[in-house]
């Protein structure tokens, strides 16, 4: 065995890699073109490298290390480790998780950060065996859409809109040359009031944000809700493409603080929900912290069933 840097050629297998782990947690499509968009849409400031590794002439794992300029302790490092079912508990994993270490000492970090998921307890057994501890931890959920009742709340949008509240879509607010800005502003302020794994620091910039936030190839532009009240942005509901074509990813639901207790989060779902059944999709798949009292409300209010949880994970370094 050997491990390798990593190289364009090698998105297939290392797609192919990640598609075998069985995880089970919505997350945007694991596709050679997916994860590569995703390389290129990455921050300039955040330092990442990854490699591979390869035996019998075929790349067997993959490890690295990334950085987020804007969650996570500053200056933390997220750290991963994969490795084919067929080829673990051979040392491959240990190997290539001493190639993330070596690679990653000379920044100094004051803690690393891992995934680990409840259905796969061997990889938090090699996390805690390295010193890891369980930060965090959210709940995957999912809602069969066609075994969906909405006939409860008909008149939900039709009461949002006699308080000068509708629903638009990313699609339909092309138009509004600040439209961009404002939902960046949203999206911020929405994602700052969501229980983290992490201490927030600064946002990203403008621009990268727009790169994965708005461009990015999963993102459907007639399924990404917005809520609006005069000129102003004050909801937005994000869905997208999944690995699974039978199924669409739920991203960021949120509301300005002010907005809120008036139903227009659960309007956003609704719409969410609408979306999905009149385009095809079997299930809508999302994923919320354990913490988030309201947000799991709701979830539990409107049927969506719970997947194993996902542990995210730390490991404390120091200075």
């Amino acid at each position: 065995m050997i491990i390798r840097n990593f190289t364009s050629e090698d998105y297939p297998a290392i797609a192919g890699i990640h598609n075998r782990q069985e995880i089970a947690w919505p997350e945007r499509p694991r596709t050679p073109e997916g994860w590569a968009n995703s390389d290129r849409n990455r921050g300039p400031q955040s330092r990442y490298q990854r490699w591979v590794a390869v035996e019998d002439g075929r790349v067997v794992g993959f490890a690295s290390y990334s950085q987020s300029p804007w969650d996570y302790p500053p200056q933390s490092f997220y750290v991963n480790v994969e490795v084919l079912p067929e080829y673990q508990r051979r040392g491959i994993g240990a190997a290539l998780y001493v190639q993330v270490m070596d690679g990653i000492q000379a920044f100094h970090p004051p803690a690393l950060r891992a995934d680990a998921f409840a259905n796969l307890p061997q990889g938090f057994a090699f996390l805690q065996k390295r010193g890891f501890y369980e930060a965090f931890r959210e709940t995957p959920v999912s809602l069969d859409v066609n075994a969906f009742d909405p006939a409860p709340y008909a008149g939900l949008e039709a009461k949002l809109a006699d308080e000068g509240i509708i629903i638009k879509t990313l699609r339909e607010m092309e138009a509004d040359p600040d439209r961009d800005r404002k939902l960046y502003n949203l999206y911020w302020q929405a994602n700052d009031d969501v229980p983290h794994e992490g201490e927030l620091s600064e946002h990203p910039a403008f621009d990268e944000w727009i790169g994965w936030g708005l461009r990015d190839p999963s993102i459907l532009p007639d399924a990404y809700f917005i809520a609006i009240k005069g000129d102003n942005y004050i909801g937005l509901r994000e869905l997208s493409g999944y690995t699974d074509q039978d199924s669409l990813l739920g991203g960021l639901l949120g509301v300005r603080r002010e907005n809120r207790q008036r139903g227009v989060g659960l309007a956003l779902q609704l719409r969410g929900i609408s979306y999905a059944k009149a385009h095809g999709y079997r299930l809508l798949k999302t994923c919320t912290a354990i913490q988030n009292a309201p947000m799991q409300a709701l979830f539990n209010k409107l049927g969506y069933a719970r997947s194993p949880e996902w542990q995210q994970c730390q490991k404390d370094i120091g200075s």
